[in-house]
């Protein structure tokens, strides 16, 4: 299930975090709820994990991203706005916390098992897009620069 008002709310709402214009904690607050999986995925495996939530900042001055950082970023919000299904598995609420759980007592081998399993076959540096080809794809069409994102 796609719901583009969310995934284009998402969108918006990074593109302010990574130029600076919101901070951290009214990115967090504003992240919208939906059962689109892109979504929660998305913010979980990257958006969460490009800033420090311990205090409130922009990414600004020393606190700006890296570029490769900006690369993910960009392919995220790429993907937002492409209308393509996340294809990527999910885990559902209670497995991703037995995970975690698990992780605990195996010192994270349960969780590179699992991404092992997860990835197989898979180029990961496309993420959240499935592949090269798709991400091409997308590409040659962006949403922001086509009249069509706004």
């Amino acid at each position: 299930m796609i719901d583009a008002q969310a995934r284009s709310k998402l969108a918006e709402l990074s593109r302010s975090l990574v130029a600076g214009l919101i901070t951290n904690y009214q990115f967090d607050d504003r992240i919208p709820r939906s059962s689109d999986p892109a979504i929660r995925e998305i913010y979980n495996k990257a958006f969460w994990l490009m800033y420090c939530d311990l205090r409130q900042y922009h990414l600004k001055g020393r606190d700006r991203l890296s570029p490769q950082v900006r690369e993910v970023a960009a392919r995220c919000i790429l993907f937002l706005k492409s209308g393509l299904l996340y294809g990527w598995p999910v885990l559902s609420q209670p497995a991703a916390v037995l995970l975690t759980i698990a992780n605990l007592f195996t010192l994270s081998i349960a969780g590179r098992i699992y991404s092992h399993r997860a990835t197989r076959g898979r180029d990961i540096s496309y993420w959240p897009f499935l592949s090269g080809e798709q991400y091409s794809a997308t590409l040659r069409s962006p949403a922001y620069l086509s009249g069509n994102g706004f």
